[in-house]
């Protein structure tokens, strides 16, 4: 379950600070589906990147399962996030020199798996969307659907 309380976020531009979050005070329960919608520049970005642990705070709280996304170090959040986040980007983020099987791979070091269990584990989980027959392909050498995938 998510939990935020008070969220505040401000960006400083030159001499310009811009509060793209006021006091936003939310509950999302496990199994919750959530739509973010809004005009441009009204913090739904923002409140993603609150949300998925990518950004934290000016003020306030996000926690996730009683942890408090703001007030933990940099490696305990990244573990979090490998373990119970799942982020969808509108861009798709692969690293272009990396196969997709190496894509998927890099989402499992932060874990500490071993190396071989995490090619097989990224190997299942492309052949699970069905991408089996393109674990060695670069990101260039897929189409947009598959890259998404």
């Amino acid at each position: 379950m998510y939990r935020l309380t008070g969220v505040t976020k401000r960006y400083t531009r030159g001499k310009e600070t811009v509060e793209a979050l006021r006091g936003i005070d939310l509950t999302i329960e496990d199994g919750d589906q959530l739509v973010i919608q809004g005009p441009t520049g009204g913090g739904k970005s923002t409140l993603l990147q609150m949300i998925g642990g990518l950004d934290r705070p000016t003020e306030g709280s996000v926690e996730l399962d009683g942890v408090d996304l703001a007030r933990i170090s940099e490696t305990k959040l990244t573990r979090l996030r490998a373990e119970k986040i799942g982020i969808i980007f509108q861009s798709f983020n692969l690293i272009p020199t990396l196969t997709a099987q190496e894509n998927v791979e890099t989402a499992l070091v932060p874990l500490g798996i071993k190396p071989a269990e995490r090619r097989e584990r990224a190997a299942e989980a492309l052949r699970s969307v069905g991408l089996g027959e393109r674990l060695t392909h670069a990101p260039s050498e897929l189409s947009g659907g598959q890259q998404q995938r």
